[in-house]
């Protein structure tokens, strides 16, 4: 599934990242690291989550408009008469998946 592998764990190792990075690794100019190590700065956090919120959006605004167009166009939809025989023989055949 394309969402639980790029979606789920992507938002996972962006926030990660912000909370587990070591200060020796945490290669910037502000001397931010990771949420649980003590220090002066443990902000990559924010900057993570600030981050994560503006791909969200970004992702959110273009595939509505990609859906919505693709929507208009009429190519979201299937015609009625594989709608009615369904997908799976339309794509794979007249062979049941399963003989039950």
């Amino acid at each position: 599934d394309a969402f639980a592998v790029h979606g789920a764990c992507g938002f996972w190792g962006v926030l990660a990242v912000g909370i587990f990075t070591r200060p020796e690794y945490a290669y910037n100019n502000f001397g931010a690291h990771g949420f649980v190590y003590p220090g002066p700065q443990p902000d990559l956090i924010a900057v993570q989550i600030v981050a994560l919120i503006i791909e969200l959006v970004w992702v959110s605004v273009l595939s509505f408009l990609m859906f919505f167009g693709l929507n208009k166009a009429g190519f979201l939809r299937v015609s009625s008469d594989v709608e009615e025989v369904g997908m799976d023989i339309s794509k794979h055949g007249d062979t049941p998946a399963y003989n039950l």
